[in-house]
């Protein structure tokens, strides 16, 4: 049985925009329900979380959220970002971190400030791309915020997007790169995204790529 480590923000300190403990939980629900075993922990709280022997780490967690800017980063989360471990980053996760490079190399895709922007929330209908992990999975109907204008640092597999002001801005990016694989998933601003059926599909094809089974 893979083991997934959540690691959460804390609603109403890492930033006032996020319900983390709420959608960390719905994440882990989602998960459950679908066979896999998860655990839940504050992202200031690393060495407690059993990172050290996690089959995927999942960060659900935004722009205050530890570590930060003069704290040193856990070894257990260095440790699994340099392995060979995959990563799953959901929606505030290209804001978080932000004093740890290993973290945006990993991730490969960043918020940036002045810049990237979304459109008011509301409900979304999204394509998943043709030929990829995706596949079958026709429609992604949800009610979510849509990130644009992030920062890409790294090429991936653009698996969903979005149309605003004449492009494609990518919701969920894949990478794979020898044995190492990443996820990041803008998806998931409120416990609304997850009570959508297909967004709860894209999250669980999503960690089935991950964990490469199948």
């Amino acid at each position: 049985m893979s083991r997934i480590v959540i690691l959460s923000g804390v609603t109403e300190v890492d930033d006032p925009w996020h319900d983390f403990t709420a959608t960390s939980q719905a994440i882990a629900d989602c998960l459950e329900d679908a066979g896999w075993t998860c655990t839940v922990e504050s992202t200031g709280r690393c060495d407690r979380a059993g990172l050290t022997h996690a089959d995927l780490l999942i960060v659900n967690s935004g722009l205050a959220s530890p570590p930060g800017p003069g704290t040193e980063p856990s070894a257990v989360l260095l440790d699994h970002l340099a392995s060979d471990r995959p990563v799953l980053g959901v929606h505030a996760a290209a804001n978080t971190f932000g004093a740890v490079p290993a973290w945006a190399r990993r991730l490969g895709v960043r918020w940036a400030e002045g810049v990237s922007m979304h459109p008011p929330i509301g409900r979304q209908r999204l394509t998943p791309a043709a030929g990829t992990v995706l596949a079958g999975l026709d429609e992604v109907t949800v009610h979510d915020e849509l990130y644009s204008h992030l920062e890409l640092l790294r090429p991936a597999d653009v698996l969903l997007a979005h149309p605003l002001d004449g492009r494609d801005h990518p919701l969920v990016l894949a990478r794979s790169e020898g044995r190492q694989r990443t996820v990041y998933d803008a998806l998931g601003h409120g416990v609304e995204s997850y009570a959508s059926a297909t967004r709860r599909e894209l999250l669980r094809r999503e960690v089935r790529w991950l964990l490469d089974e199948g």
